[in-house]
């Protein structure tokens, strides 16, 4: 068994919270589960994963508030990507695939 699953997402949520601890989260739906990414102030939980009697995972990262911009623009402005955890040490990201290199973005001039 591998220590690791890395899977191509295509859809997210993202939830702006009130009234308790945690400021915003972004749920992804990938083929082993769901990945909850929690933004918080202060110490952070450790990262986990937890098998359901259903045999999904449910992965539970926690990310500083401060990262909360980055996670959505990179949801927003690229593709395809995958979400990436390893078991072993807990560590988790969200990445792209190899991009050329001088792409840039897209930019539209007025005629």
């Amino acid at each position: 068994m591998e220590d690791f699953i890395i899977e191509e997402f295509k859809a997210y949520k993202v939830f702006l919270l009130s009234g308790i601890e945690n400021d915003a989260s972004i749920h992804i739906k990938v083929a082993s589960g769901i990945a909850v990414i929690r933004f918080s102030n202060g110490k952070l939980p450790d990262n986990a994963v937890v098998t359901k009697e259903n045999g999904l995972k449910l992965f539970k990262v926690h990310v500083p508030t401060a990262n909360f911009p980055y996670y959505v623009d990179i949801m927003r402005n690229e593709g395809p990507l995958f979400f990436f955890y390893d078991s072993k040490d807990n560590v988790s990201y969200i990445t792209t695939t190899d991009e050329p290199v001088g792409e840039g973005e897209l930019s539209f001039r007025a005629t």
